[in-house]
């Protein structure tokens, strides 16, 4: 993807890490001398968000200053922009960004001058924005502009291969803001790491190294140098003991059924166990809040 200048949109959860991959595809490209702009749609009031984009003349509106302002599109010229919380931007915007991506110019608020530009459009979303475009939330035609490259990035519980890796990664982050740093975990402090289901992510895993660099005594951080949810928490191997499958000639093999199947009874167990309260449920199943109302709404749970 870095090697061209296609639009990448990079879908995945939130804390998946992907501004991370934004930047890595901005270093690897030609454009890595150029400025890499970060933009979240979501932070800006959508009445001020046409403003911040493409910038406004001096006296534009109520407010504005007299010497105008240059937008993030103007500022990232023959460099990358990167648009996070994409999903977000009000259907009327997404109609002027098409314009952009397709001509490469805009103009200013308040501002009959075209503005000619040379830069790359990064997106990212946390949500499908496929389903957004069939509920008419997002404009089908933007959507086939920005999703040229799509990269999906999957979530931390999904490649518990990786937690090693990025955990060792984060700790040599830490040594010139922590002087007594720890440089290595025990392999009973990696087990756990490796067995949470991470319902937060990369950004989580980053929280719980960071802590777990405050509690250690030593240079090696133990399972006691852990935050306690994370000590406490059963083991994947543990949880998938627990279910038992008794297959006979007349069950139903489809592995998506079967999958969708057991997750329900799941759900409705944990939140059978909790008294119907949702946060304690998707706590019990290492899920966040809004991972749990995504995988209701998705097998269509009356709960």
């Amino acid at each position: 993807a870095a090697e061209t200048s296609s639009t990448v949109c990079i879908e995945g959860e939130s804390g998946t890490g992907k501004e991370f991959f934004a930047h890595a595809i901005h270093k690897g490209s030609h454009r890595k001398y150029g400025p890499f702009v970060k933009i979240n749609c979501a932070a800006i009031p959508k009445d001020l968000l046409e403003s911040e984009l493409f910038g406004y003349e001096p006296g534009a509106f109520t407010g504005a200053s007299n010497t105008g302002k240059v937008g993030k599109f103007e500022l990232a010229s023959g460099g990358t922009i990167f648009l996070d919380e994409i999903a977000t931007m009000p259907l009327e915007m997404q109609a002027k960004l098409l314009r952009v991506l397709e001509e490469r110019e805009f103009e200013r608020v308040g501002g009959h001058n075209k503005v000619e530009v040379d830069v790359r459009v990064i997106s990212a979303t946390n949500e499908d924005l496929r389903s957004l475009v069939a509920k008419k939330k997002f404009r089908e035609d933007l959507y086939y502009r920005l999703e040229v490259v799509s990269i999906k990035i999957p979530p931390l519980s999904q490649r518990h291969e990786d937690i090693a890796l990025i955990a060792h990664s984060m700790l040599k982050s830490f040594v010139s803001t922590y002087p007594t740093c720890p440089t290595s975990f025990s392999e009973g402090a990696m087990k756990k790491l490796q067995n949470y289901a991470w319902p937060g992510n990369v950004r989580e895993l980053r929280n719980v190294v960071e802590s777990s660099i405050n509690m250690a005594l030593t240079k090696v951080i133990y399972t006691k140098d852990l935050p306690e949810y994370i000590q406490d928490s059963v083991d994947v191997d543990q949880k998938v003991n627990t279910v038992s499958l008794n297959i006979d000639q007349g069950m139903d093999l489809n592995i998506k059924r079967c999958v969708d199947e057991t997750e329900m009874k799941i759900i409705k167990e944990a939140i059978n166990r909790c008294d119907g309260n949702k946060t304690e449920a998707a706590k019990l199943l290492g899920l966040h809040r809004t991972a749990l109302y995504k995988k209701i709404d998705k097998l269509g749970l009356e709960i």
